[in-house]
């Protein structure tokens, strides 16, 4: 999530554009969409690793920064129940003010798996003074099972750092920084899912 909050995109361009091949990396595709104000990202991914172990990794939104590079720290605000909950996250990038957030986090069964949705809460009271407020943290997280004991990962994120971020920043994250997230998923649900 270094990447991830790096550079996260500000980019005026026309609304609703189709998504931009970005190629691939570890079993996964990779496709941008500018949305006017920021700018879209996604991955498809085809694992050998079983979902379950996937989704043990996502739903325990408190080892998240172990996950994530940029996330230097994730901690569940009171309880997630009934699939619904608070996080405070803070991220970091080298070259920019650490970001931090509180956001809406929700789980919800679907067809073979889960999904789990992110967003930047309406209620940002206790953000740090000396930290930027994330514009815009959106995302989407969905993991189904597949028939030879593996899974398909299928990610979006929509975020704005807010403040000043440099525009090669922006323009690397956008490329293999946001690659790099599902790399370090896979990794850690390999080492210790």
């Amino acid at each position: 999530m270094l990447p991830l909050l790096t550079a996260f995109l500000l980019v005026a361009a026309p609304a609703h554009a189709a998504w931009s091949d970005m190629g691939t990396k570890d079993d996964c595709t990779f496709a941008k969409q500018d949305e006017g104000t920021v700018v879209a990202l996604k991955a498809d991914c085809t694992w050998t690793e079983p979902a379950a172990k996937v989704e043990a990794v996502l739903r325990d939104w408190g080892k998240h920064g172990q996950v994530f590079e940029s996330v230097v720290s994730s901690e569940v605000v009171g309880s997630l129940v009934d699939g619904k909950g608070r996080v405070h996250q803070v991220h970091q990038a080298s070259g920019i003010g650490d970001r931090e957030i509180f956001m809406d986090v929700t789980e919800t069964p679907i067809d073979g798996g889960f999904r789990w949705t992110h967003a930047k809460a309406a209620d940002q009271t206790g953000v740090s003074e000396k930290r930027v407020n994330v514009g815009r943290d959106d995302g989407l997280w969905e993991v189904r099972a597949t028939a030879d004991g593996g899974c398909t990962v299928h990610y979006e994120l929509r975020y704005d750092p807010a403040g000043s971020v440099p525009g090669f920043m922006v323009k690397w994250f956008q490329g293999s920084g946001f690659k790099d997230m599902l790399s370090q998923l896979r990794a850690y649900v390999d080492q210790k899912g």
